[in-house]
């Protein structure tokens, strides 16, 4: 018996001088995983230093909420004014503007709302709604939802009082997937809808407004351990922004550096 508790403690002993392994905490949107672009730099980063990114995927609003009580170290999002707001009442280590894409806005091929005439976002949106076609939003504190929200602002439109306006409360591709079933417009990135789009039933309707411009922020927390820092470095400098700015989706770029 002795003998087996010597044993034991000798493992016991052995594993707790193993290296914990290197990682750390990014909270980031749902459009970077719906893009398959979260899942490259994973398996680069670790593979060029051996630092696992630890991703909690939510909408941009509650990845910086899980940055303010320190429960991550790192932020990717893509809603520039929180942001904005979340410096200043935080004051990170770092913070900055790094690329961008678009949004855009998709629907059923047939388009009864001849969104694909329309002259601007906020025209797009004036269409769908004097129609009364199917909207569907997120409806959560994504960048998506923040954009979608300015828009009808722009076009004058409370859309909440339409029963057309679907809030959903689904992240990018759940929404999409919805939005296919059941012949719906709504508002996506980009990089999300490209990547789904050979199961989708919808169309990039409008697109090419400057106001549909979709800008992705990173942030540095502090205190930060070297894991983040590097990874920061990387994404900005290193071999990350190159990885980045090459990526491609069915041949499209789906991101342009800053």
């Amino acid at each position: 018996m002795r003998r087996a508790i010597a044993v034991a403690a000798l493992l016991l002993a052995a594993c707790s001088r193993e290296p914990k392994a290197k990682s750390f905490v990014l909270a980031t949107t749902t459009s970077l995983q719906g893009s398959g672009a979260l899942e490259m730099l994973q398996v680069e980063l670790k593979r060029e230093t051996g630092i696992e990114i630890h991703p909690v995927v939510i909408g941009s609003g509650m990845a910086l909420e899980l940055a303010s009580r320190h429960e991550a170290e790192v932020t990717i999002t893509h809603d520039p004014a929180a942001e904005r707001a979340f410096v200043k009442r935080n004051v990170p280590k770092l913070y900055q503007q790094f690329m961008w894409n678009e949004f855009v806005i998709v629907g059923p091929p047939d388009d009864l709302a001849d969104v694909a005439h329309a002259r601007s976002a906020a025209d797009a949106f004036r269409r769908i709604d004097h129609t009364h076609r199917l909207f569907m939003s997120r409806d959560d504190q994504s960048g998506t939802t923040r954009k979608e929200r300015a828009i009808w602002r722009a076009a004058l439109i409370v859309p909440d009082f339409n029963p057309a306006y679907l809030k959903m409360g689904q992240p990018m591709a759940a929404l999409l997937r919805s939005a296919s079933e059941m012949k719906c417009y709504t508002l996506t990135d980009r990089a999300t809808f490209d990547q789904l789009s050979d199961a989708l039933q919808l169309k990039v309707l409008f697109a090419g407004d400057p106001f549909l411009r979709n800008t992705y922020g990173v942030i540095l927390m502090k205190p930060s351990t070297p894991e983040a820092e590097r990874f920061v470095e990387w994404l900005l400098h290193g071999r990350g922004h190159g990885l980045l700015e090459r990526y491609e989706i069915k041949s499209h770029r789906a991101f342009h550096m800053m």
